[in-house]
């Protein structure tokens, strides 16, 4: 089953076969998906029948696991969606600050301006904005109606965002791609047992399932918030305060580096060791998958994981060549080839 969801860095779409293999066992029935990202890992081990706890501390990221664990009304929101697909444009917050073309400094040419594109075309944030805006106003909607109509927008947009990596910057040239009109389809269904999704501070969540499934964010290069900032705008709809410094305005409480502040303690050499120590500690499980790539700007080698890893439970581990993504040339790679690695924790 193919499942549709957004584009995102270190996305697990691949590895989906052999993560169910490692949960193989027939007294495995619970499945704990510590940080869900886009739910793809989530989606994909519920229609293999676990029933799935998962948590994510981006909002975006609780919006798709919600949908996708716990499904909604599929012809409530069909006929929402033809509405939403034939509304009038409208100029709002999205419109104001993401779309068109702005002339900038282009970073790494000596203070040069060229006028580069912003996320969107006009004619495709308008669209969005009034798509977001009527969501808010349908006071009937249950719930779960209203995230999968939320998801439904924000898998509009990133279809049309003129970046197909993150939302941090937008190509120089407009895409074939970003010039096609935003259409909202509906998301995924996912049949299998009725699951739970979270969203917070993972160190604060007990953990307690069958299978602890984790990719925690141990670079320091790819700070999720930040990269993924549209999709929790488009999520909360709350319209925040914009630092307009960046190649595309970033909300002011994601400029981590900007602001001096930690992103957290996953993020933080000096801190993710009591971070991954505490985590695997405190978690109540039969078995321990992690994902580990072995990507530039890591804050903990795999030695350094497996080292922890030790002293919780009998330690093995695989191994599998990946396709690497594109990287800044300047990038200190560990590796000429991205190695995906299974570190798994059996007690």
């Amino acid at each position: 089953m193919k499942f549709t969801t957004v584009a995102y860095k270190g996305s697990k779409r691949k590895l989906l076969p052999k993560i169910e293999r490692l949960c193989e066992d027939s007294s495995y029935k619970t499945f704990f998906d510590g940080f869900s990202g886009t739910g793809i890992v989530s989606a994909y081990m519920r229609g293999k029948g676990y029933v799935v706890t998962a948590n994510d501390l981006n909002h975006s990221s609780y919006i798709y696991g919600s949908v996708f664990l716990q499904g909604y009304n599929e012809s409530v929101v069909e006929e929402k969606l033809k509405e939403i697909n034939n509304l009038q444009p409208v100029d709002g917050w999205l419109t104001a600050n993401y779309s068109g073309e702005k002339e900038r400094v282009i970073r790494g040419t000596g203070g040069k301006k060229e006028i580069r594109p912003l996320g969107y075309t006009v004619a495709n944030a308008m669209k969005i904005d009034a798509a977001r805006e009527h969501v808010d106003t349908c006071r009937d909607l249950s719930t779960d109606d209203k995230n999968a109509l939320v998801f439904s927008i924000i898998l509009g947009a990133d279809k049309v965002f003129n970046n197909s990596n993150d939302q941090k910057s937008s190509f120089k040239k407009w895409t074939p791609a970003s010039q096609k009109p935003v259409c909202f389809k509906q998301p995924t269904v996912i049949q299998g047992p009725i699951g739970y999704q979270a969203q917070g501070d993972i160190l604060g969540y007990k953990i307690d399932a069958d299978i602890d499934y984790l990719v925690p964010p141990y670079s320091h290069g790819v700070l999720f918030a930040s990269c993924y900032h549209l999709n929790d705008s488009i999520a909360k709809w709350d319209k925040p305060q914009l630092d307009h410094d960046y190649a595309l305005p970033r909300p002011i409480d994601v400029c981590y580096r900007k602001n001096k502040q930690n992103a957290g303690g996953f993020y933080n050499k000096q801190t993710a060791s009591d971070a991954f120590n505490y985590l695997i500690g405190e978690s109540n499980y039969k078995r321990l998958i992690m994902s580990y790539s072995d990507a530039p700007r890591n804050t903990l080698s795999i030695e350094e994981l497996i080292d922890i890893c030790q002293s919780y439970g009998a330690v093995s581990l695989e191994s599998y060549d990946h396709k690497i993504c594109t990287q800044a040339s300047n990038l200190n790679k560990i590796s000429d080839e991205l190695k995906e690695f299974f570190i798994i924790v059996d007690r």
